[in-house]
């Protein structure tokens, strides 16, 4: 079964963003999106939704860059290096996903500095900045360390949602699926 996610979104939670939560499965049905991944800043995501499917996650401001932990309600500290940030995680049994890399607008973690250490790299972000560059880039180091390639709008206001998404085959559309089908490369962006 295919799903279309948008894995990376913000909402109002977020200080930077204005989308308020509840017209999320809204647009996200209006876009042809079977769910999508709310990913505030630095807080975990307790959003629900019985009329799409929500990937909990948080964007975590580590020291060298952002890192996304899909599939956590729980806190991660802002501010420790990315292998500690990535140390945290690794016990959650969330899937650790390195957004935007090489967009010269947003605190990015080279791709390379951590190794098969991630699950993902978010190759197209509809918010990046040169757009063809990073993504060109985000894809050569996706293919050279053995990792799925994965895509989300970056979404801070309600617009954008759905401008950028990933075509997971899941074995079950639920959140378990959606990770399972990132940990086994089976992510289209």
């Amino acid at each position: 079964m295919l799903l279309k996610i948008d894995l990376h979104v913000h909402t109002k939670r977020s200080q930077d963003a204005f989308t308020d939560p509840d017209i999320i499965p809204q647009i996200a049905k209006e876009r042809g999106l079977d769910g999508v991944a709310i990913t505030e800043h630095d807080m975990p995501s307790s959003y629900r939704s019985e009329e799409i499917l929500i990937v909990p996650g948080i964007e975590v401001s580590s020291r060298d860059g952002h890192i996304i932990a899909l599939g956590t309600r729980d806190a991660v500290p802002k501010g420790l290096s990315a292998d500690h940030t990535i140390e945290l995680l690794r016990g959650r049994n969330c899937v650790i996903v390195i957004p935007h890399p090489y967009d010269i607008s947003s605190p990015s973690v080279d791709p390379f500095r951590l190794g098969n250490s991630v699950d993902g790299i978010e190759t197209v972000n509809s918010a990046m900045i040169p757009f063809w560059l990073a993504k060109r880039k985000s894809e050569k180091a996706a293919k050279a360390l053995g990792v799925s390639m994965v895509a989300g709008s970056d979404s801070h206001i309600p617009s954008t949602i759905g401008d950028a998404y990933t075509s997971l085959d899941v074995s079950s559309p639920s959140v378990e699926g959606v990770l399972e089908s990132i940990r086994s490369g089976r992510a289209t962006p």
